[in-house]
């Protein structure tokens, strides 16, 4: 079987079915694309080191302490 047989019978195989591609949007809307951004896990940036528990609640506690901070650098 040469090559141009074997693409003769693959089209006429392949002209026998109908295929209906639905309508959909290619571009997806910028709310759905921030909310995959968002909930995206999030890779560990060096897991060889490890978490410490110090780390975590220093880094825990950092918007509990700079919240009062900007009021009262606002208010001055």
């Amino acid at each position: 079987m040469n090559h141009d047989q074997f693409e003769k019978e693959l089209k006429e195989k392949l002209d026998q079915f109908t295929v209906e591609v639905p309508d959909f949007p290619m571009k997806k809307s910028r709310l759905s694309r921030m909310a995959n951004w968002f909930f995206n896990p999030v890779s560990i940036p060096f897991p060889e080191v490890g978490y410490k528990k110090n780390a975590f609640l220093s880094i825990s506690w950092l918007p509990i302490l700079i919240l009062p901070l900007t009021f009262v650098l606002f208010l001055l």
